[in-house]
């Protein structure tokens, strides 16, 4: 018994020296990291105020000084928290999360904020840049895209800052300039994406009905552009697009070819031929008959086609922009332009559908008067209508004076 009593002893005092020494290492150990727990907590009280607009008042990057001994602090800690019992080491780490963690996140998640905000910020002035110098050009599409794509890609980091009034400052220094640059933009980059696709079914040699129905919604586009030369830069490029297309080329020549006939009618005053080139369903088609008679009898007129343009054909329905003039003698003359929907009847043959007079001359500037009637030289007297002869009767002007085909002022 007494050797027994001995032994147990002796294990006891021997554990006793054993297990001293580590539980003297973990007493060290918790007084470690509560000091380290507590450095990064002074420091986060410091930088959580660097990520706040209300108190810096403007958006900017935080000191970088104080986020990167926050940072060390917060590792640091977060470390030697490892090393201690779980039961003290649950408590530190929710204080370091709590009181350090959670700032040191945020100022991380507002740093990329600012740097990601930076980006949209480069590629928006790029885009605004190049927009200004040409809004229809490929290189400025490319930039609208670039642009778009990276508000997207960095919005998620801009919406994951901190603080409802800090994030609104950031998307709106940010976000918006970018967002505004594409809505002031979106109409004429959609123009140009229809136009790049109607010049992909043009080099693909698309099928006569899938070009047309892409020429309709290009042209539709452009009605939601308010800058005329915008227009017309962006009409410039259609009319040189689409005479690449075979299709249309062949039909063009069509109505080059109806349109010279018309002339030549009206000149040799030709009634019924003049009449066949109408449709039934043009306006004012029961009385055009007698009109053209009318017009034949009392006028002594010559026509000359000056320019024609086909704007567009589509299902069979073209829309042509005819510049003639009218000549009444060896001095007199009107000029005049005049918008032709044609239709292309089940033969084949094209007919005038309606029609409508321009209100100017296309590419009038200042030292281009718009006008119909030729200038006051000195030797010509300016009117808007040829001297009466007797054989020429003096007219109000172009209400009563006929153009080609003869009927549109009469109806």
């Amino acid at each position: 018994m007494k050797k027994l009593l001995s032994i147990v002893l002796a294990t006891g005092v021997a554990g006793a020296s054993i297990f001293t020494p580590f539980t003297n290492v973990e007493a060290a150990s918790i007084t470690k990291a509560e000091s380290l727990v507590k450095a990064a907590e002074q420091h986060a009280g410091a930088l959580k105020w660097q990520i706040s607009v209300e108190l810096t008042k403007e958006i900017k990057y935080p000191d970088m000084k104080i986020f990167n001994l926050t940072k060390d602090a917060y590792l640091n800690a977060k470390k030697e928290i490892e090393k201690v019992s779980a039961k003290d080491k649950a408590k530190l780490e929710k204080r370091l999360e709590d009181n350090a963690g959670i700032h040191y996140t945020r100022a991380m998640g507002y740093i990329d904020a600012i740097t990601s905000g930076k980006k949209i910020v480069e590629k928006a002035n790029q885009f605004n840049k190049l927009y200004a110098d040409n809004p229809t050009s490929d290189v400025t599409e490319k930039s609208y895209h670039e642009l778009s794509s990276e508000i997207r890609k960095q919005a998620i980091l801009l919406y994951r800052v901190y603080g409802k009034s800090t994030r609104e400052a950031i998307l709106t220094k940010y976000k918006t300039p970018g967002e505004k640059a594409l809505q002031s933009s979106k109409y004429v980059i959609t123009a140009k994406m229809e136009l790049d696709k109607l010049d992909d079914l043009i080099t693909k040699k698309a099928g006569q009905k899938a070009v047309e129905a892409q020429v309709s919604t290009f042209l539709e586009s452009l009605d939601a552009i308010e800058d005329d030369a915008i227009i017309m830069d962006l009409y410039d490029a259609y009319y040189d697009s689409i005479r690449e297309d075979e299709n249309f080329v062949a039909q063009e020549k069509e109505i080059t070819d109806f349109f010279q006939k018309a002339t030549e009618y009206a000149n040799a005053e030709k009634l019924d031929e003049t009449l066949s080139l109408y449709s039934k369903d043009f306006p004012g088609y029961a009385s055009l008959k007698e009109n053209l008679e009318a017009t034949f009898k009392d006028y002594n007129v010559r026509y000359e086609t000056l320019d024609l343009e086909v704007h567009y054909i589509m299902d069979n329905t073209a829309s042509v922009i005819h510049h003639q003039k009218s000549m009444f003698n060896t001095t007199d003359s009107l000029e005049h332009i005049t918008i032709y929907l044609l239709e292309k009847d089940k033969d084949g043959n094209w007919k005038f559908l309606d029609s409508s007079d321009a209100t100017e001359e296309p590419g009038n500037d200042e030292d281009t008067p718009a006008t119909e009637q030729p200038s006051n030289d000195g030797d010509t007297p300016a009117t808007e209508q040829p001297s009466n002869d007797g054989d020429t009767p003096a007219t109000g002007g172009n209400s009563d004076t006929p153009k080609t085909p003869v009927a549109t002022d009469l109806i």
